[in-house]
């Protein structure tokens, strides 16, 4: 008889969903290009447990939000963060996030970072997701990605792709074999920001006089 091969540990992605998808197209877009990404993501650090390996990122790890100051972000990537914020982020985490905002200055860490957690995890963006740790945590400061590259995941590539190819409709680009030729040439790369160069004090400012009502996420 034929011995089943041995399982090993297997991580999975879950879609996040908003109500608020049946009516904006652009953030149905954005939450299908996320598991996307996540589904590629779960795949390759399954492929790292099933060798033994163990993720070193966790719940109230944050060192990489405090010392990454050059993290890309596309366009609507900052439409998801800017909708999130306005719209889902309630009681005393929101004064904190407006406060962090409001005073927000090139260098810092990341201002949608709240007692250790990230405020924004539902949207965060495709680099903070890719960005995964095994071995030790990292230590105050460092960027593993220079001191230990091979403790940091490789992103899945097909996934990473697929993922920019979904968000592709929001400028336009619809057809999908243009749409697959596009993200291949990189064309997103051409509207890239640095995180630190958006201007978030404006995001501060829209939050003013926004009145929240809680709506279910799943």
């Amino acid at each position: 008889m034929k011995r089943k091969k041995r399982q090993g540990p297997k991580v999975q992605a879950k879609r996040v969903t908003f109500p608020e998808e049946q009516t904006i197209p652009w953030l149905s877009m954005l939450m299908e290009a996320y598991f996307i990404a996540d589904k590629g993501i779960a795949l390759e650090i399954s492929k790292r447990l099933k060798r033994g390996e163990h993720l070193a990122c966790k719940k109230g790890c944050s060192s990489c939000c405090t010392t990454h100051v050059t993290i890309p972000i596309y366009p609507l990537e900052v439409v998801g963060i800017y909708w999130f914020v306005i719209e889902k982020i309630l009681g005393p985490e929101r004064d904190q996030i407006k406060k962090q905002l409001a005073n927000f200055e090139k260098g810092k860490g990341c201002p949608f970072l709240v007692d250790g957690a990230c405020a924004i995890h539902p949207v965060r963006p495709l680099a903070c997701r890719h960005f995964n740790v095994f071995g030790t945590p990292c230590r105050p400061g460092e960027d593993p990605y220079y001191t230990r590259r091979n403790d940091v995941l490789t992103p899945n590539e097909k996934y990473k792709q697929r993922a920019l190819a979904c968000m592709l409709p929001f400028h336009g680009i619809k057809e999908p074999s243009e749409k697959k030729r596009l993200a291949r040439a990189g064309i997103l790369d051409t509207m890239v920001k640095n995180m630190q160069e958006i201007e978030w004090q404006n995001l501060a400012t829209r939050m003013d006089g926004h009145i929240v009502t809680k709506t279910k996420t799943g």
